[in-house]
């Protein structure tokens, strides 16, 4: 191959092998010349790859693969440049020059020269053997005395002039030999290239001398090639180019360096410290005083290769490059980079812009590249997670961002959580996916996924604990606005089943009167008067219960504040039970101490929320089972009442449901236990409105506890305690098991 590494050491072939711009020669058959070692490390390829002939495709394709992007540069003689952009690394040291090729020192031409001498008449007086052989002439052709024109005839015959430059030689010699001195070079038949010179003599001979130039001839030519080739390499690289020699002068320097440094003079010659001071004192080299700034750009070691970028006056931004030559100098490479300042300005400017709309959007995003590293995020991802900042940062991989979630508990403990990273750990990042997720610190996150061009993918994290809690909570009113219409159907079938039975019997009888009432004093009028107040009265108690739900859930329901005596108001509630408990063979047990305090309450809504809850105590009890009330006032010092029942109890899940109004656990027309279903209800309301709690506590088929607490400060004085009392109420019976069943709210 023949590349730069392997050429003579003319200024040229150094400068172009020198240069930290690689370089690539094609002729016009789109084949290489020749690469400099710059051209050859961007390859990255050792000599023996890149070979002559090799074709430019071939070469443009292995460019390509690097990443690199030669331009190619029109040269006259059809062929073209192949310029890096991007040169070498300067790092690497260029190879040296090779030695000259062999032949071309003087030594070895003196001994190759022809020489014949004639007399004044034109005979041969002398000659050397190397004559014939230059002439294409046998030894024995040329003798002593021979006339010149017989060794013309000779050299004509021979067939190494045979060609027309050769005849035109031959005649030249023909015409006026020895008058003057002439110097002809001429190629021979069999390609030699002879230099052959014609000497007048004193006394009017002359003498011939033929030297065989062929090899110096093809030097020089190759040295001119060389020469023109450098030129169009120096012209057409895209590249400022400034030579200095051992003595720090400039030699060389082609058209694109004073193009790229318009305004800063440069000429022939000229020493480097003159050019170094005289652009200082310029401000070429930016603000400051000329001689500091100079002496700060001659502290520079240009013995080694060195990069540097600066902006110039005229505003234009330059990348200076400087390697050393072997044997001394240095090459200066300036390129106009200002469009490419500009793209970095404006790539900086934008990423500043994305780094910024990142940090203000709400969402959480995480990009992530083909190698399942994260290439960027913003700080929304690490408040929405909990991830420290460096486990967020650029090339962080996905399996130990998983890990660390693992690690952290983000998905609990266990199996559950070995799956949750095993599902991310596998998924398939070509498709977009979508769901919904719960955080360890509570936040509902909507995530989504979706690929990337080059084989990567965003994620993108969307807070929704807002609105999946108000979704919850409409969610939860639609169930209360639901409940309430059955609320109010339920009222309706009950009111209607209610109502009609005493106005059934306030009908009827009221019938039965009119059809008595010719007959005074039939027995039956006084009962059928009593049956129809009493079903009169059982209606106002329902009309009274309504009244009473329309005043709580109007916030108009208003408490009187008495001076109550609660013993006495206990005994008075359970004597009005008796009549019930006896008739449903219940034993009704009264249990308090006789020093109970006095209580600042409303006394007549706290004996009807007593009296409810009493009733639905016997109510739900069998027959021979067991109901007790009892008080007591606890070391707190709050006053604790409470109902307790052997009848069929309440499951868990609908305590609660017990106290919603119009509500029946059997709300059937058929059902077993009559009622509103609103005692619960309204007996909640009336001793919330005191500042105390009722709750209930139940064991399905075991009985129920209705438990009253109302606070100390409602507590007026002390009595000294006691022995307690115990009533027993009702007809005793043997204890039995009560039977099982479903509690009702009323």
């Amino acid at each position: 191959m023949t590349d730069f590494r392997n050429l003579s050491t003319l200024p040229g072939d150094a400068i172009v092998a020198a240069l930290p711009v690689g370089i690539a020669v094609i002729d016009a058959a789109d084949r290489l010349v020749l690469a400099n070692p710059a051209f050859q490390g961007a390859l990255g390829s050792p000599g023996a790859t890149l070979h002559a002939q090799t074709p430019a495709a071939d070469i443009i394709a292995a460019a390509n693969g690097r990443g690199l992007r030669p331009r190619q540069v029109p040269l006259d003689d059809g062929g073209f440049l192949l310029v890096l952009e991007e040169p070498a690394s300067f790092a690497s040291d260029p190879a040296p020059a090779a030695s000259p090729p062999p032949g071309v020192g003087p030594a070895g031409v003196t001994g190759q020269i022809g020489i014949a001498a004639f007399a004044p008449g034109g005979r041969l007086i002398f000659h050397n053997p190397r004559i014939a052989a230059l002439l294409g002439l046998a030894p024995e052709a040329i003798t002593m005395g021979m006339p010149f024109e017989a060794l013309l005839g000779q050299i004509a015959a021979s067939g190494e002039f045979s060609t027309a430059e050769g005849s035109g030689f031959v005649a030249g010699l023909r015409g006026a030999p020895g008058s003057e001195l002439s110097a002809d070079r001429v190629v021979t038949g069999s390609g030699r290239i002879l230099e052959v010179t014609t000497s007048p003599l004193p006394d009017d001979g002359w003498t011939i001398t033929a030297m065989d130039i062929s090899t110096q001839a093809a030097a020089t030519d190759e040295a001119r090639q060389r020469a023109g080739l450098l030129d169009s390499i120096l012209a057409a690289v895209p590249h400022g180019i400034c030579v200095y020699d051992a003595d720090r002068r400039v030699i060389l320097f082609n058209p694109t360096y004073l193009a790229v440094m318009a305004g800063a003079p440069l000429q022939i010659g000229d020493h480097i410290t003159d050019v170094i001071r005289r652009r200082a004192e310029a401000g070429e080299f930016g603000p400051g005083e000329a001689a500091a700034v100079y002496a700060e750009q001659m502290a520079f070691d240009i013995s080694r290769p060195q990069r540097r970028r600066r902006r110039r006056p005229d505003g234009t931004a330059i990348d200076i490059r400087t390697v050393p030559m072997p044997g001394g100098g240095h090459i200066s490479v300036v390129s106009d980079i200002t469009p490419l300042v500009a793209a970095e300005a404006e790539i900086t400017r934008r990423a500043e812009e994305m780094s910024t709309m990142l940090a203000s959007i709400r969402h959480g995003i995480m990009l992530w590249g083909a190698d399942h590293r994260l290439v960027a995020s913003n700080d929304v991802v690490g408040r929405l997670f909990g991830h420290p900042p460096e486990l967020l940062m650029p090339g962080t991989s996905e399996i130990d961002l998983i890990k660390d979630m693992l690690h952290r508990g983000e998905w609990g403990t266990g199996e559950t959580a070995e799956a949750e990273a095993r599902l991310l750990r596998e998924r398939d990042h070509s498709v977009t996916y979508t769901r919904q997720i719960t955080t360890s610190g509570g936040k509902v996150l909507d995530a989504r996924s979706d690929p990337t061009p080059g084989g990567g993918w965003i994620t993108t994290f969307t807070d929704v604990t807002e609105q999946h809690a108000t979704a919850e909570e409409l969610r939860r009113a639609k169930e209360v606005a639901e409940a309430a219409n059955l609320a109010k159907s339920r009222f309706l079938a009950t009111m209607s089943h209610e109502l009609r039975t005493p106005l059934n019997a306030v009908i009827g009888f009221s019938d039965a009167l009119s059809r008595e009432a010719h007959q005074p004093g039939s027995p039956q009028v006084a009962e059928f008067a009593q049956q129809i107040n009493d079903a009169g009265k059982q209606l106002l108690g329902f009309i009274n219960i309504i009244l009473d739900v329309t005043r709580i859930e109007s916030g108009r329901f208003d408490l009187a504040s008495d001076s109550v005596d609660i013993s006495r108001l206990l005994r008075g509630v359970a004597r009005q039970a008796e009549a019930s408990a006896s008739a449903a063979e219940i034993k009704l047990t009264a249990i308090f101490p006789n020093g109970l305090p006095l209580i600042r309450c409303d006394e007549r809504r706290l004996q009807q929320a007593l009296t409810q809850i009493l009733s639905n105590a016997i109510k739900f009890t069998d027959a021979g089972g067991e109901v007790s009330v009892g008080a007591r006032v606890e070391p707190g010092g709050d006053l604790e009442i409470w109902v307790r029942d052997t009848g069929i109890g309440i499951a868990e899940q609908d305590l609660e449901r017990a106290f919603e109004p119009f509500t029946q656990l059997d709300s059937t027309l058929a059902r077993r236990y009559q009622g509103a279903g609103l005692g619960l209800y309204i007996a909640r309301a009336l001793i919330s409105g005191h500042g105390g709690t009722l709750r209930l506590s139940s064991v399905p088929g075991e009985g129920t506890v209705a438990e009253i607490r109302l606070p100390a400060e409602r507590l007026l004085s002390s009595r000294p305690a006691s022995k307690s009392s115990s009533q027993a109420r009702g007809r005793d019976r043997p204890e039995r098991k009560p039977r099982h069943g479903r509690a009702l709210g009323d």
